[in-house]
């Protein structure tokens, strides 16, 4: 499956953090990660490697919280997995698909203009 596919299968997740380069680039599907964005000011490519760790880091958290709240039977805990599993889905889908400036977004860096 090509990379197009995904990116319109996550549009919610991604649209939410591509807002503006619609504007400013006149379309998003165009963004690939790797390219060079002039909206992404203070992107860094290790900022895209740490936002794919950091995705996987609340990964093992919502899997060990799974098996904490399995062991405990308390269902009040499903809560802090459902949490931890959709943190690490937007992590990891804005890691892999996202443009250059929806992870410079994600970190928090935006364009000086903005």
């Amino acid at each position: 499956m090509s990379k197009d596919v995904f990116r319109k299968v996550f549009w919610p997740i991604l649209c939410f953090f591509e807002t503006g380069d619609k504007e400013e680039k006149g379309n998003t599907q165009g963004s690939t990660h790797g390219s060079t964005d002039e909206s992404a000011e203070g992107y860094r490519p290790s900022h895209r490697k740490i936002l794919f760790a950091v995705g996987f880091l609340f990964f093992v958290l919502s899997m060990a919280t799974l098996f904490f709240v399995m062991m405990t039977g308390t269902l009040g805990g499903l809560f802090p997995v459902i949490v931890f599993s959709f943190i690490s889905l937007v992590c990891a889908v804005v890691a892999t698909l996202g443009s250059d400036s929806a992870v410079a977004k994600i970190w928090g860096n935006q364009p000086s203009g903005k």
